[in-house]
C-alpha cells in the first residue's frame, strides 16, 4: 500500500469535504469567534504559497513563521507545504536573541512575522540564508520586507510533487548542553498522525476538538494544524492568554467534545473554586487527554470530578513526532501513570531504567538539521534513547520517574540551560552561571539560575530586574528564572560538565537573595 505525504492525505480531505462543514473556530480573547470551511482554509494557504512563491520560495527551503495570528499562521504553514517547502513555527513571545538563534540554526530561507520591523527586528543580525522577510499587519522599512495583502495574491492550484521522505516541517527542541535543535520530520508522518488522531485520542467527525498547544509544540503543529485537518474533524483555536473564565465558556458554549489539554493548565483550574464550575455545562465533552509533562494523580482526581470524565494522560517528544504512550478509555487507569505503548512503538527499558523505543516507529524524526552528530547521539544499535526515566509493570504499564538529561519542563515548554546561561554570563556583574530545574506547583519546573558574581558585585533587585530583562529578550519569557541564588563556585562533575544534581539537591536548602 502506498505510503501518504501531508499533501496527498491533505488533498484527499479536501476533495471529501464537499460540504460547508466549519474546519476552523477562531475564539479571540474577548470570545469573539470566527469560523472556516476547509475550502476557505485552502484558499488562504494557496495565496499565501503564491506570496511565498513570489518571492522565489522553492522546495526544500525553509519557512519560519512567528505569528500571534492563527489564520495567516495556518495560511503560510500549508502554504509553505504546498510548495515543499519546510515550514517551522516559533513561539511569538520569544525575545530577539532566541529568534536569531533559531533562524541561523534553520538556515531560515524566509520569516513571516508581526513583530514590529521598526522595534524588534532591528536586533536581530539576519543570517545570510534569509531571502525575504514577509510582515503581517506590518509596514514595511528595508529592501528584505514585503507586505502581505492576502487579496493580492491568486491562489496556487498546483502543489509540488512530494514523496514520502521529503522533509515536511521543522520543530525546535531544547538540549541540555546545547543551544535548540530544530528537528526535521518527514512527509510520511502523515498515515500516523491520522491512526494516533483515530485510534489514540479517538476522534471522530462529529466531535469538536480543542488542542489548547501551541503550534510551535510538536503537540500543536501535529495535533492541532495537521491532524483535525488529514482527519477532517472540526477544530477550535484560541488566541488569547489562559483564563479560567474564557477557557471554561469556550468548551461549554463550543460543545467541545475532544480535549487536548496540559496539566498545567489542569493544576491553573484547580485553584478555582469548585463553586466556579458550577456554573458550566460540560456535557458534549466525552474525552480529555493531556500533554506536556506527567499528570499526578491529584489532577487525574480532581479532573474525574469536576468534569465527570476521567483524564487520559500521553508520552511523546519532538523526536517521536506522534504519541507514543497513553491511558486508553479501553484500559484500566493507574492515576499518576502515563498508560502503556501505542500505534507501533516497542517500548525498551534499560536495567537503570532509561525509557528507550526501537528506532524506526513511523512517525521518528529525519534527524537534527545541520547537526548529525546529535541524531547519533540520540539512536544507538537501532534504539532511540528519550532521556526519560520510567518504571515499568507486569501489565505493561509506565511510569514516568523524571528526565535523565537536564532540559526544564516548565508548563510544557523545554528550556535548555546553556541557551540562558549563555545570556546570563554575557553580563559583566556575572562571571559564570548554573541553570536548573526548580519544582513548582503550578508550572511543574521553573528555571533557577546559580550565579558566581563578579568582584565587588553584590546581588540587588536592580541586577536582578537586568538578568530577567536580558533573558525575556535574548531567549523568551518562559525561560526567565524564578530564582536566583549567588554561590562562591559551580560545582562540576569530574568531567568537568556542571554537576546540576548538585544544585538541585541544594535548592530545597537554599532561599532566594
Amino acid at each position: 500500500m502506498d505510503q501518504n505525504t501531508l499533501l496527498s492525505a491533505y488533498e484527499k480531505q479536501l476533495n471529501a469535504a464537499r460540504e460547508k462543514t466549519d474546519m476552523l473556530t477562531i475564539v479571540d480573547s474577548r470570545l469573539n469567534s470566527t469560523s472556516f470551511d476547509l475550502q476557505k482554509l485552502d484558499d488562504k494557504s494557496s495565496r499565501a504559497a503564491a506570496c511565498l512563491r513570489s518571492c522565489g520560495c522553492k522546495k526544500g527551503d525553509h519557512v519560519l513563521i512567528s505569528l500571534r495570528g492563527t489564520v495567516p499562521l495556518w495560511s503560510f504553514f500549508w502554504g509553505a507545504l504546498k510548495l515543499g517547502a519546510i515550514p517551522c513555527v516559533l513561539f511569538p513571545g520569544l525575545g530577539a536573541g532566541g529568534l536569531e538563534v533559531r533562524l541561523k540554526a534553520a538556515e531560515a530561507d524566509f520569516f513571516i512575522t508581526d513583530i514590529d520591523p521598526e522595534k524588534s527586528l532591528k536586533f536581530i543580525n539576519i543570517p545570510e540564508t534569509l531571502k525575504k522577510i514577509i510582515l503581517v499587519g506590518k509596514d514595511p522599512s528595508g529592501p528584505l520586507h514585503l507586505k502581505w495583502d492576502e487579496e493580492n495574491w491568486q491562489p496556487v492550484r498546483e502543489n509540488a510533487e512530494i514523496k514520502p521522505e521529503d522533509d515536511a516541517f521543522i520543530v525546535f527542541t531544547s538540549g541540555t548542553t546545547g543551544m535548540p535543535k530544530p528537528v526535521i520530520h518527514r512527509h510520511g508522518i502523515a498515515d500516523a498522525v491520522v491512526r494516533s488522531m483515530k485510534n489514540v485520542l479517538h476522534a471522530l467527525p462529529e466531535d469538536i476538538y480543542w488542542c489548547t498547544a501551541h503550534p510551535a509544540w510538536i503537540t500543536g503543529t501535529v495535533y492541532g494544524i495537521i491532524g483535525p485537518v488529514l482527519c477532517g474533524i472540526p477544530s477550535i483555536q484560541y488566541e488569547g492568554n489562559f483564563h479560567a473564565k474564557r477557557w471554561m465558556p469556550i468548551l461549554q458554549d463550543k460543545k467541545v467534545s475532544l480535549w487536548y489539554t496540559a496539566p498545567t493548565a489542569l493544576r491553573a483550574l484547580m485553584r478555582e473554586d469548585d463553586a466556579f464550575f458550577k456554573d458550566f455545562d460540560f456535557s458534549a465533552l466525552k474525552q480529555i487527554y493531556s500533554i506536556g509533562e506527567p499528570l499526578g494523580a491529584a489532577v487525574y482526581h480532581w479532573g474525574e470530578k469536576t468534569f465527570s470524565q476521567p483524564l487520559y494522560d500521553t508520552w511523546f517528544q519532538t523526536e517521536c513526532g506522534t504519541i507514543r504512550i497513553a491511558n486508553q478509555p479501553e484500559q484500566k487507569i493507574i492515576p499518576g501513570w502515563m498508560g502503556k505503548a501505542v500505534d507501533d512503538s516497542e517500548i525498551i527499558l534499560t536495567d537503570s531504567h532509561k525509557l528507550c523505543l526501537k528506532a524506526g516507529f513511523s512517525s521518528m524524526f529525519k534527524g537534527y538539521y545541520n547537526m548529525p552528530e546529535a541524531a547519533e547521539e540520540k539512536i544507538n544499535h537501532g534504539i532511540y534513547e528519550t532521556g526519560d526515566l520510567a518504571l515499568i509493570d507486569d501489565e505493561g504499564y509506565l511510569h514516568f520517574e523524571g528526565r535523565e538529561d537536564d532540559v526544564i519542563n516548565t508548563s510544557g515548554h523545554l528550556v535548555g540551560p546553556a541557551e540562558v546561561e549563555q545570556v546570563l554570563c554575557m553580563d559583566p556583574a556575572v562571571t559564570a552561571a548554573a541553570v536548573t530545574a526548580a519544582p513548582d506547583e503550578l508550572c511543574f519546573e521553573v528555571p533557577a539560575a546559580f550565579l558566581v558574581l563578579a568582584d565587588g558585585v553584590e546581588w540587588s533587585r536592580q541586577l536582578e530586574m537586568k538578568l530577567k530583562a536580558a533573558i525575556n529578550n535574548g531567549v523568551s519569557s518562559y525561560a526567565v528564572p524564578k530564582y536566583f541564588f549567588i554561590i562562591s563556585e559551580i560545582p562540576q562533575t569530574e568531567s568537568g560538565k556542571i554537576n546540576r544534581k548538585t544544585l538541585r539537591d541544594r535548592i530545597s536548602g537554599l532561599t532566594s537573595n
